[in-house]
């Protein structure tokens, strides 16, 4: 038979362990949901062959399953952001495409929210030259 002193320390040991799976579950939705910042650098569209990889900072982007990438455009020129490895991979926008219509202009962002694990490659549908790799994980 338990005396009345070892159900306090049941009870605390219990309340501590509800505490614990709270705060993890906590941590985890939000390491999931966060943000990340990415941005289109200055002069990005005039960047040829290799150099066209630091079109995109940071490249690659690492994010979680359930984060945002928020891409903002720091050059001069409108740019777009759209998954695939250019206008011919059949999978081009599958993922993601911040469209034609809606350029995203200087000082203006997107944003995309990623729901599945993987490696994704980008780049812009104006300036091709300009790629980029998101890894969610």
């Amino acid at each position: 038979m338990l005396k009345p002193k070892h159900f306090l320390v049941v009870g605390i040991v219990a309340a501590l362990g509800i505490t614990l799976i709270i705060g993890s579950a906590t941590a985890s939705i939000s390491a999931q949901g966060a943000a990340v910042a990415a941005t289109m650098v200055p002069n990005a569209s005039t960047f040829m062959g290799p150099k066209g990889s630091q079109a995109f900072s940071p490249n690659p982007i690492n994010v979680k399953v359930g984060g945002t990438i928020t891409w903002t455009n720091h050059d001069t020129q409108a740019h777009t952001v759209v998954s695939g490895t250019g206008s011919t991979d059949p999978n081009k926008g599958k993922v993601f495409d911040s469209g034609l219509t809606t350029l995203i202009q200087p000082g203006k962002s997107f944003s995309h929210t990623f729901t599945a694990a993987g490696t994704i490659p980008y780049f812009c549908e104006i300036h091709p030259n300009m790629v980029g790799k998101i890894i969610v994980t």
